[in-house]
């Protein structure tokens, strides 16, 4: 819960970005590069953003209350499930969607 290690690094982003740059621009032409690595930056971005506020905020709608049900679930609750930060589709496709009820341990 260090409010300062939630999101990634900002001198590790920029220097990923080199990287990342290059490789969108090595799949496509000179005009669209920009494009593409502005839309996978703003993406991240609202990501990380998102993450951040699901381990901060004090949602009050329902959308929000359940985003973050859902994200502490799979800090706390079921580690190995559930690592969608803003939806669980990716979850579903890869079936790592967490059950509702926390599995039993072995004493």
């Amino acid at each position: 819960m260090d409010h300062l290690r939630l999101v990634f690094p900002p001198a590790a982003t920029a220097v990923l970005c080199f990287p990342f740059w290059n490789l969108v621009k090595l799949f496509t032409t000179l005009s669209v590069t920009p494009a593409l690595f502005g839309g996978g930056m703003l993406g991240y971005v609202m990501y990380d953003i998102t993450h951040y506020y699901l381990h901060h905020a004090h949602p009050t709608r329902a959308v929000t209350k359940n985003l973050k049900k859902y994200h502490l679930s799979h800090h706390f609750r079921i580690q190995d499930k559930g690592f969608g930060i803003t939806s669980s589709l990716w979850d579903i496709v890869f079936g790592t969607l967490p059950t509702t009820k926390a599995p039993k341990t072995e004493q």
